[in-house]
């Protein structure tokens, strides 16, 4: 059981990851610029929202499925790598630039979350 808690947790990064990615793409449909409420009619109605808001219903429910059968000061910890992903796709897909800094921090991130999934 505990290591479907923890494939499902690496899930719950990923669908937090591309959710992300979705509302980026969504904020900028071509009417989200105009400071009017067709932009904010059109932020809801874009496939990209939609994508994210369901990824993020469906994060919800496995998280709580996940604190059931894992420890919090373990399952916590590795949502961090969201904070990695999230980066590194909106390099690949968005094209963003990525500094050394933020290199060096997802490498740290990464450690860190390896380091407490071990205990």
């Amino acid at each position: 059981m505990k290591i479907i808690s923890w494939l499902i947790l690496v899930l719950i990064v990923v669908l937090g990851t591309a959710g992300q990615l979705s509302l980026k793409y969504a904020s900028q449909s071509p009417s989200s610029d105009k400071k009017n409420s067709s932009s904010i009619r059109d932020l809801l109605f874009s496939p990209y929202f939609w994508v994210w808001f369901v990824s993020y219903v469906v994060v919800t429910g496995l998280w709580l499925f996940v604190l059931r059968s894992l420890p919090l000061s373990q399952a916590f910890p590795a949502l961090g790598l969201t904070f990695a992903l999230v980066p590194l796709a909106s390099y690949y897909f968005l094209r963003e630039k990525v500094v050394f800094s933020q290199w060096l921090g997802i490498a740290i991130i990464v450690a860190g979350v390896v380091l407490v999934a071990q205990t």
